[in-house]
């Protein structure tokens, strides 16, 4: 009889209030950490048309100069996402920082000039490029969060091809660097790097870096927005060439 009554009271107080089970995730602030350059640019769109909150997410853009300090609040639980440098990603989860990557971001491109000075150069850029990272453990884990925001990247990518001077995305001189975006991880270019970099150590399991990309969320991702707009070019475009590691998706495996 108790147990009915406080059953009986709960549920009323759900309904004045207009609360529902679930509904204090949905309305938890995600922090989302950003460099204020050109390549965390995608955080920058999917806030400014709506597409956090087409996904059901209330998030907060947070301020970074550097990715280290980025990376250190991430660590810390400040914030609970973060686009920051690749290659700065890459050195941190080598020294086995709990760091994962979700989604891409901008990726930079030498062109004039700079493209025919050295290969180096390039490597420089490529270093330089953004992605998303989530910590490895802890409540901004949690999977439908972190997909519902990486279809929020997607979307802000879809408005970046649409609207190109959404933002000043561009830059002038024809010696200097082109950023171009990308939502996807892209296991394979991150692979790349880290062997350029040198990262992988005899102690290191063979898979270590791939335990840290998350693709399978960004493939998760595609495939809602898929099914809600079947027909969008740019999806299929997209869906066409995800990487999906360890094999959630076989249907795109594409090892090179």
């Amino acid at each position: 009889m108790i147990r009915l009554l406080v059953t009986t009271v709960l549920m009323a107080t759900l309904l004045l209030t207009g609360a529902a089970p679930g509904s204090a995730d949905q309305e938890r602030l995600f922090r989302l950490g950003y460099l204020d350059n050109l390549g965390s640019a995608l955080c920058r769109i999917a806030q400014l048309k709506g597409h956090f909150a087409q996904e059901g997410l209330k998030v907060a853009l947070v301020r970074f100069g550097d990715s280290q300090g980025g990376l250190a609040a991430l660590e810390q639980g400040n914030i609970d996402a973060g686009a920051f440098l690749v290659g700065e990603g890459l050195r941190a989860i080598a020294q086995g920082r709990g760091f994962r990557f979700v989604a891409g971001g901008g990726l930079l491109t030498a062109t004039g000039p700079l493209a025919e000075l050295d290969s180096r150069v390039q490597q420089q850029l490529d270093l330089s490029g953004t992605v998303v990272f989530i910590p490895a453990t802890g409540p901004a884990t949690e999977k439908e969060t972190v997909t519902r925001l990486t279809a929020a990247l997607i979307r802000a990518y879809g408005s970046s091809r649409q609207q190109p001077d959404i933002l000043p995305l561009g830059q002038s001189g024809a010696d200097q660097p082109i950023t171009r975006f990308d939502p996807s991880p892209e296991y394979y270019r991150l692979e790349r790097l880290w062997k350029r970099l040198a990262l992988q150590s005899p102690a290191m399991p063979a898979d270590f870096l791939a335990n840290h990309v998350y693709e399978e969320i960004y493939c998760d991702a595609l495939d809602r927005l898929l099914e809600d707009s079947p027909d969008d070019k740019l999806l299929q475009e997209l869906s066409a060439r995800a990487v999906c590691v360890p094999d959630c998706c076989p249907k795109n495996k594409n090892p090179k």
